[in-house]
């Protein structure tokens, strides 16, 4: 069944029809677009109206705190104070426009049935622009968006000269799915992404669309540090996350958790305007715990391409700030949805 789900994702991605324009513009330029289905049918989301990313929190969810989200378990120059980042250089979405070359990508087989990452060894072709390149960091996180087909892969090597995209040492984790109609988290049985709970890296970004747009229409994704994400195994991860994270992890909070703001809650008086973008996601469909990070911040992501570190600033930069930035007062604010961590 999957190998047959993958020819179909993949022949779907020979054609050129609602290939969106934008190729690989740069932080500074105009945001790249979804296809323009999308855009009308979604409000230029990713992924389908039911996905969880596109799913508003559901009235009646219970909320719990846990002081491990507020607060450091271990101080940092003397402090316990818990602040929250912002990644903005680890991934961005490449868009493919018609007239773009075709890559080749070829890519080992996934067998990792505990962590649901069943796919076959597949070689096949793609148009995606001629200077795609991977995130940049230590994962290699390659996310190229064709047609009506994402493409993902972590621990992507890519070589521009010869357009070909291959695995590094001992291997890949890659997916294949839908940009409209795809969940953008796990599904039993396979991936939709290659982060740890097996969520697409396109899914929860904070993007230059929601910037333009001056609202943030979706759910949000985090990664967690060791002192507040639980370590895996089952049944350490719960819905939409199917797999877990395999570091030392030793927190209270699991995969796939929803950490959000109950409804009716005050907004904090002197948030930016990114600021209070974050704050009525947050209320209104919260962020998906996605990934393991280390350091001591727990993070959120904003697409490289797309989005500038100086326009997330004010949502993390406490010490530009006077001590206080956005998060330093939606923070206490924050509670995990439907489970006592």
């Amino acid at each position: 069944m999957v190998i047959a789900l993958l020819s179909s994702e993949i022949a779907a991605t020979r054609t050129d029809a609602a290939v969106p324009p934008g190729g690989n513009a740069n932080a500074t330029q105009t945001a790249q677009r979804l296809p323009s289905r999308l855009a009308a049918d979604l409000g230029g989301r990713p992924f389908s109206g039911a996905s969880p990313w596109n799913t508003r929190t559901p009235t009646g969810t219970r909320w719990f705190d846990s002081i491990r989200i507020h607060r450091l378990s271990i101080p940092v120059n003397g402090s316990d104070a818990l602040h929250w980042w912002v990644n903005t250089g680890s991934v961005g979405v490449h868009y493919a426009k018609s007239t773009d070359p075709l890559w080749t990508f070829d890519l080992p087989a996934l067998n990792a049935v505990p962590w649901n990452r069943v796919r076959p060894a597949s070689t096949f072709t793609v148009r995606a622009p001629a200077n795609m390149a991977d995130g940049g960091d230590s994962d290699h996180v390659l996310v190229l968006v064709s047609g009506d087909t994402y493409y993902e892969v972590w621990n992507a090597q890519v070589n521009q000269a010869t357009r070909r995209v291959t695995g590094g040492s001992g291997g890949a984790n890659w997916a294949v799915g839908s940009i409209s109609t795809g969940s953008g988290a796990g599904t039993p049985g396979t991936n939709d992404g290659t982060r740890a709970s097996n969520f697409s890296w396109a899914a929860g970004l904070i993007t230059g669309d929601d910037i333009q747009r001056h609202s943030i229409d979706h759910a949000l994704v985090l990664s967690l540090t060791t002192p507040i994400l639980k370590a895996g195994p089952n049944p350490d991860f719960v819905y939409p996350a199917t797999a877990w994270d395999n570091g030392g992890s030793y927190g209270p909070v699991k995969m796939g958790s929803r950490i959000g703001i109950p409804p009716g809650t005050a907004r904090p008086a002197g948030l930016s305007a990114i600021g209070n973008m974050v704050f009525d996601a947050l209320v209104s469909y919260g962020a998906f715990v996605g990934d393991f990070c280390g350091g001591p911040w727990p993070m959120f992501y904003a697409d490289k391409y797309t989005v500038t570190e100086s326009q997330m600033l004010p949502l993390y930069a406490f010490w530009e700030y006077g001590g206080s930035a956005d998060m330093d007062k939606i923070q206490p604010l924050l509670r995990v949805a439907d489970y006592q961590p």
